[in-house]
């Protein structure tokens, strides 16, 4: 049995997206608006997409991804223009990242993608204006010596 993935343009613009193992009664049921409040509020509908899936989870997990999705996103995958699709993913993933880090990510420098990501989090920043300064960081060597720690003074103010 094959279940279907669609996607309704309705009257107000919007989409709506859902699953079905019977694609001709539930169309039916949302024409008449009892298909759900969603579309009974937003006829005439109009049936934009219909894709096929072998098992009703895969059908699941491809609405539930598509409802994620920008409008634009939505237009590629119904037009099948994997292009922009991909082009539009790669805009969002680079959302709030620098133009440096940017050009590096589609240049595929991936050792600058890594230096410019550097610092980024709360704590990988140096403390500013802290009375103390941070913890210095200690690492045992494989004969168990300690490398980094740092030892107090010897020295005394007297």
């Amino acid at each position: 049995m094959d279940f279907v993935l669609y996607i309704l343009e309705c009257a107000d613009g919007s989409f709506y997206i859902g699953h079905t193992d019977n694609l001709d009664k539930r169309m039916e049921q949302h024409d008449e608006g009892k298909g759900c409040a969603y579309t009974a509020v937003r006829r005439p509908l109009k049936l934009i997409h219909a894709e096929a899936f072998e098992t009703r989870i895969e059908a699941l997990a491809m609405e539930r991804k598509l409802k994620g999705w920008s409008r634009a996103k939505k237009l590629a995958y119904i037009a099948g223009d994997w292009g922009a699709l991909s082009t539009l993913a790669m805009e969002r993933k680079l959302k709030g990242w620098s133009r440096a880090k940017k050009l590096a990510y589609i240049a595929g420098d991936w050792g600058a993608v890594s230096t410019l990501a550097k610092g980024r989090h709360r704590h990988q920043r140096a403390r500013q204006g802290a009375s103390t300064a941070p913890a210095a960081r200690a690492t045992l060597s494989a004969n168990g010596d300690v490398a980094g720690a740092h030892e107090p003074d010897q020295e005394s103010d007297a």
